[in-house]
């Protein structure tokens, strides 16, 4: 079934593109009863759903179940019990369960990286020979059958931490042990299962919702507005823009402290967090200002850096998560390597450190956003000018 953009000669909502006008929780708390009217298309038929879960911990179905939408409750309730399959969530089991999955579904979502070199990792029921049936048969099976593909998560989407690089070679099972890939990306790099040019029904590629996990919002918006037909504005990863075009760095409540050049020595401490790790200079996502727990705080906000987890080629990219990127190694050893503007006002800030700590400056009285001056931001502006671009795309990270 085709999903249509329109019912009964109304124009339904583009939540995505609100979410990009409008302040975080604003459109769920203004919206709910068209999010809800969204959602019932699936709850009461007309639009079947079918979520698969491939190598994963589940914690992107936990993201969802613990968004706080009273308004909503009750309707995500029936929303997440009356998918036409979910592994974790639906009440039938064995044959029941599979034999209630929708065969072309509507939209098909994807919970966890595709094992590729050892599909047995991840198996969904039987074959007609009575052997165990591989994921990846699934996917292939299904997603050219469905309107849209959601790749819930970063395990979905980029492989995940399934595809991580086993550095010493264990066992001799290769650089990425089962062949973990997402759907349409293997960590920053196509193809993934599914290949460079598959499109979805609907003449979209995978929609990528990156992140370990992916924050509620994301999950409960993007499914609302595929439901009522609207097709999301996709950046270069294939990730709806108005989550993730925001860099973490830019709206961090210690900005100020990386301006005036003030790192802390370890998570918890005073002043930025860069020197330890945070990958907040490299991260796109609007979690800064959305919080989570319902608004409630952000792992930054409590002392611990960013460690990138809403990026493609999370977790290998930022290894490890205690030093600043460029003692990763990840990106070399020079700013121009490095390519990020956010990196040479690093640079910056380091070296305004090391001055302030040989005058006997030590830190300044005022913390966060609130202590940056004018010449400080004129002295940064020039300095990421100067920057080149890392690589061609839309969004500010590398």
């Amino acid at each position: 079934m085709a999903i249509r953009s329109s019912d009964n000669g109304q124009t339904r909502r583009n939540f995505l593109k609100l979410a990009g006008t409008m302040s975080a929780g604003a459109v769920i708390s203004r919206h709910t009863g068209e999010i809800a009217q969204a959602l019932q298309q699936a709850t009461d038929g007309p639009v079947e759903v079918a979520w698969l879960q491939g190598q994963s911990c589940s914690g992107c179905t936990i993201s969802l179940l613990q968004g706080q939408y009273p308004t909503l409750e009750e309707t995500l309730s029936e929303f997440r019990m009356e998918l036409t399959f979910h592994p974790t969530l639906m009440a039938e089991h064995g044959e029941a369960a599979i034999e209630s999955m929708s065969k072309s579904p509507d939209i098909l979502v994807l919970e966890g990286s595709v094992p590729t070199e050892i599909p047995s990792a991840a198996t969904l029921g039987e074959t007609p020979d009575g052997t165990s049936k591989p994921l990846v048969d699934w996917i292939d099976e299904l997603a050219p059958e469905a309107e849209y593909v959601v790749g819930v998560g970063n395990c979905a989407a980029f492989g995940g931490w399934p595809a991580a690089e086993n550095k010493n070679r264990l066992h001799d099972v290769g650089e990425n042990v089962t062949g973990a890939k997402g759907l349409q990306f293997e960590q920053r790099d196509q193809p993934g299962v599914l290949g460079p040019n598959f499109t979805a029904g609907s003449g979209l590629p995978v929609i990528n919702l990156g992140g370990c996990p992916p924050h509620p919002d994301y999950i409960l918006l993007t499914i609302a507005t595929v439901l009522n037909g609207h097709e999301p504005d996709l950046d270069r990863y294939q990730r709806p823009k108005p989550f993730y075009e925001p860099l973490v760095h830019d709206n961090c409540k210690w900005r100020g402290y990386f301006d005036r050049g003030e790192f802390a020595d370890k998570p918890g401490e005073e002043g930025c967090l860069y020197q330890v790790g945070c990958a907040g200079p490299y991260t796109n996502c609007d979690d800064q200002t959305r919080l989570w727990n319902d608004g409630t705080s952000v792992c930054l906000n409590v002392g611990a850096p960013c460690i990138g987890c809403m990026e493609p080629g999370f977790w290998d990219r930022f290894q490890p998560l205690d030093k600043s990127v460029e003692q990763q190694n990840v990106f070399g050893v020079d700013v121009e390597t490095a390519g990020l503007a956010a990196v040479g006002a690093g640079v910056v800030g380091i070296g305004a450190h090391a001055g302030r700590k040989a005058m006997g400056y030590g830190k300044s009285e005022q913390g966060g956003n609130g202590g940056q001056s004018d010449a400080a931001d004129a002295e940064l502006t020039a300095d990421v000018d100067e920057q080149p671009d890392a690589e061609a795309g839309d969004d500010k990270s590398v």
